[in-house]
């Protein structure tokens, strides 16, 4: 594999984003069968509602602010001077940004009935609209500052695990769990705030040159506004066309597979401050060949990972929910495909396309998938209710796929890359005989998802390291000279 600037560095973020990422996942999973038992049913149904509307608002504040400072910062950090501006000019703006998401939500509790009795869970939960604000994440992914992001965000985590054990208790702490939710979310972002004079001086201004920064925030907003309209279109038309237990069994896939997508999606998000970098600074050869390492790692990772639903779909279904939601495994099975076009898609948007200032070209095909999901739900879902759904987002997440890919292919360097998936598909393939001999051997259902799962993860690092898949023998090189050293440093 060609070398490239600092590959550990980018690997190392890899991994860190993915803990967090993880941390994200696996908090939700241990909090919610406690509170659901605490609070009940009404409460869970008030928090929610609550938090999707907050939820407008923190999308509001926030515009495209995170998207176009990580590109657009990572091409001068290394000019303290311009740096600080620009980050004050941005951070600027989105006080403006998060000041009138305030007033436009304290006039929407006015003004609409429903609203009245939700007063305090509303005024609650928009504490991750200053916070996020305040927080400037963006700010410490422009400088891959990846450790101190993962390890306060991981703390407070399990601040926030211990106090809600403690103090919800009943179904009156709905509140107080809405205060532990923020704090877990984004309470580590008031350290940030103070933690970020170590790049720069946090400052409101009057030079916000607004007519420079207006135009791709306002792209970037415009496009995550869309991606919400058709990431959750699927189950808007899902329960205005069918059952309540229909949209309950596409729950259950959807969680599993945007679990997947939040882990898979880290090796992704780490590349794009770094990729934004090289292409503000004219090192094309670098970008080309730091993109080729990213790429030849999501492919090593993701496809093992869909083969690894689609066997155990049945089981996955079955530990998420309990029994009943059975038919969520077909509707999880086509979910778990389109993760390769979702992740790729991301990859040559985020990490190719928008370094390259082509985020318009971004929010046209985003547009354009969204309005044919919402047109092929209304079409498919009468006939094929969740697995229609499901069939809907990939062929969405095709679409975004196919078009990046053939924008952006001309600027990474490819060669290599289907020998690569190759060897990645011969690994895949043994895990569906492992499964079959797991299933005659263990008939509990437990004791074979484990039985299944590290076989084949046994399985495919020895079949790809025997393949030479370099993405896999660089991993295990680092690994052997890591224990070598310590080993040196013991003796």
């Amino acid at each position: 594999m060609e070398k490239i600037e600092n590959p550990k560095s980018i690997k190392f973020n890899m991994l860190l984003n993915s803990i967090k990422s993880l941390m994200g996942v696996i908090f939700p999973l241990i909090t919610f069968p406690y509170i659901a038992r605490v609070l009940g049913v009404d409460n869970i149904g008030r928090y929610n509602f609550a938090n999707s509307v907050i939820s407008y608002f923190v999308l509001l504040a926030g515009l495209g602010i995170s998207t176009y400072g990580i590109r657009s910062g990572a091409e001068i950090r290394n000019d303290p001077h311009r740096m600080n501006r620009f980050v004050n000019q941005l951070f600027t703006i989105n006080i403006y940004s998060t000041i009138l998401s305030y007033m436009l939500l304290a006039i929407c509790i006015v003004i609409v009935n429903k609203f009245h009795g939700y007063t305090w869970l509303f005024i609650i939960l928009s504490g991750q609209i200053l916070f996020k604000t305040l927080g400037i994440e963006w700010l410490y992914s422009i400088f891959e500052d990846y450790a101190y992001i993962t390890v306060r965000s991981i703390a407070f985590q399990l601040i926030s695990l211990v106090l809600m054990f403690i103090f919800v208790r009943s179904s009156n702490d709905v509140n107080i769990y809405a205060g532990i939710t923020v704090l877990s979310a984004v309470g580590s972002n008031i350290l940030n705030f103070v933690h970020a004079k170590k790049y720069v001086r946090i400052r409101l201004t009057n030079d916000l040159q607004i007519k420079n920064h207006l135009r791709p925030i306002l792209i970037f907003f415009a496009t995550a506004v869309t991606v919400v309209i058709y990431v959750n279109s699927d189950t808007t038309i899902l329960g205005l066309l069918c059952s309540d237990e229909t949209v309950g069994i596409y729950s259950v896939s959807v969680n599993v597979y945007k679990a997947l997508k939040t882990v898979l999606s880290a090796i992704i998000v780490v590349s794009i401050p770094r990729m934004s970098m090289l292409w503000g600074n004219g090192r094309r050869m670098e970008f080309a060949l730091l993109g080729k390492e990213i790429y030849q790692t999501f492919l090593t990772l993701v496809f093992p990972a869909i083969m690894g639903v689609i066997i155990l779909s049945k089981e996955i279904v079955y530990i998420i929910s309990g029994p009943g939601y059975e038919e969520a495994q077909w509707s999880l099975i086509i979910l778990s495909v389109s993760l390769m076009f979702c992740l790729g898609a991301g990859f040559w948007s985020q990490g190719v396309l928008i370094p390259q200032g082509n985020e318009s070209k971004v929010f046209k095909i985003t547009v354009i998938s969204a309005v044919v999901n919402i047109i092929l739900n209304f079409i498919l879902i009468p006939f094929w209710n969740e697995k229609a759904a499901a069939l809907t987002t990939l062929i969405a997440e095709a679409l975004v796929f196919f078009y990046c890919r053939e924008k952006g292919k001309n600027n990474i360097k490819r060669d290599g890359t289907a020998l690569l998936l190759t060897k990645v598909l011969v690994g895949c393939v043994p895990m569906y005989f492992i499964y079959i001999l797991c299933s005659s051997l263990f008939h509990h259902w437990l004791i074979k998802t484990l039985f299944v799962i590290i076989s084949c993860l046994i399985e495919y690092i020895l079949v790809e390291t025997l393949l030479k898949n370099m993405v896999i023998v660089s991993y295990r090189d680092r690994i052997r000279s890591k224990i070598s050293k310590q080993g040196k440093d013991l003796t």
